[in-house]
């Protein structure tokens, strides 16, 4: 392990001890470097700012733990999300909570959003209002996982995925029944996208 990440590894770490006990707003880069020994200059060498960091540890261990995976449905990603966050409850509790420019909330909806669009693409195609899915999939998946996480305790990333899960199929068969003809219409145009793809 580089001595770089070292450094960025115990800076994280501190910031992760003390995310999880006070609020975002509550803690200067000055507290980061005392939780861990470090200097001031280690930080700025390293990191922009404190939001800098809550990004890095972010995909340091969240990134790495989805990408080492592979999902037969999706439904197993959002799984995954889950229990990472489950895991690391109080310190993204406070992370959501803090607003404003470059907050964790903003930057985590881009992410999830690619990789909902990763999941759309792979099981619907890349379709013209694939962005526009993958953006309404991500907002409604954080928004469930954020009240899961300021209130859920006695329910397992198991069993908010299975609840998820069962909302979405109930949706979708609801809008079987209410929308038939334009179900019918968008199965024709995937179809009719993917015939001129294999032509």
């Amino acid at each position: 392990m580089s001595e770089s990440l070292i450094t960025k590894k115990a800076l994280g770490e501190a910031m992760k001890r003390l995310l999880s006990a006070e609020p975002f707003e509550k803690i200067s880069v000055r507290d980061i470097c005392a939780a861990c020994g470090m200097n001031r200059n280690s930080f700025y060498y390293h990191f922009r700012d404190k939001q800098d960091l809550v990004f890095w540890v972010f995909d340091y261990e969240f990134i790495q733990r989805v990408r080492s995976r592979s999902y037969a449905e999706p439904f197993e990603l959002f799984e995954t999300i889950a229990e990472y966050f489950g895991e690391n409850r109080a310190y993204y509790v406070n992370a959501f909570a803090f607003t404003g420019q470059n907050c964790f909330s903003d930057y985590f909806s881009e992410v999830f959003t690619r990789l909902c669009a990763e999941q759309i693409e792979k099981y619907f195609g890349d379709g013209p209002n694939c962005e526009t899915y993958a953006r309404f999939t991500a907002d409604t998946l954080r928004s469930a996982l954020v009240r899961w996480l300021r209130g859920g305790e006695d329910v397992s990333p198991r069993e908010l995925t299975a609840i998820t899960k069962r909302a979405y199929i109930a949706l979708a068969e609801r809008g079987q029944l209410l929308y038939p003809g334009d179900i019918e219409r968008c199965r024709r145009s995937r179809e009719r996208r993917e015939r001129a793809e294999w032509e």
